[in-house]
């Protein structure tokens, strides 16, 4: 089952290495519009996580590593960071500029190779929104994976299917979807928040998920 999803993974490493080459150490990396919205997006992921010394993050689909800076600065971070990505060029070029003992970058598909430790934290921002030809099962398999491999929470984003405007080569989901199936397969604590804004005066035009494992 899993290699049905290798063409998807190809598609991607392709597409956002390509992105790195043509604008490099840029927002446009990561196919977000501006430093200004890419931060809301981080502020929203994290607005209710106070983090410890001791916390280890995940941020799969990490791009260049902004959300390291921005967690950095603005949530006090001095926890493990581990910045997962599918493109190798990406991840070659976080590792050359890397000197923090405690910060780990690593190109992986996970669905060929287990991730090795589990993470307190595990966040995934705008890593689900390209259309693919399997866009639903591809995020769910990955989900799935992930959520075992999260102590605390699992949060990530995703363009909502309640828009006016949809970009034909942007994947916009059903929050109805989502929430069904974290709620069903992977844990009974699940919140989305589709009230937020990312540009003045523009309507909601995504939503963010947080899954968490049962309180004991």
């Amino acid at each position: 089952m899993k290699s049905n999803f290798d063409k998807t993974f190809k598609m991607l490493d392709n597409y956002y290495s390509n992105l790195f080459i043509k604008y490099g150490n840029s927002v446009k990396t990561s196919q977000q519009s501006s430093r200004a919205t890419q931060k809301k997006r981080m502020e929203i992921l994290t607005n209710d996580i106070s983090f410890t010394k001791k916390d280890k993050i995940l941020d799969f689909g990490c791009g260049t590593g902004f959300f390291l800076n921005f967690i950095k600065k603005k949530k006090n971070f001095h926890g493990y960071y581990y910045g997962c990505d599918i493109s190798k060029k990406i991840i070659d070029f976080n590792k050359k500029r890397n000197k923090d003992p405690k910060v780990f970058f690593f190109c992986k598909n996970i669905l060929k190779s287990n991730l090795s430790i589990s993470y307190d934290y595990i966040f995934i921002n705008g890593t689900f929104n390209n259309k693919t030809r399997n866009n639903y099962s591809w995020m769910k398999e990955i989900l799935n994976l992930l959520f075992l491999k999260t102590k605390k929470k699992i949060i990530f984003n995703n363009l909502s299917k309640y828009v006016d405007y949809k970009d034909k080569n942007l994947f916009y989901a059903d929050p109805l979807v989502i929430f069904d199936f974290c709620k069903k397969k992977l844990s009974k604590n699940v919140s989305i928040d589709h009230s937020y804004f990312i540009k003045k005066n523009v309507i909601p035009f995504e939503f963010t998920t947080t899954v968490s494992k049962k309180s004991k």
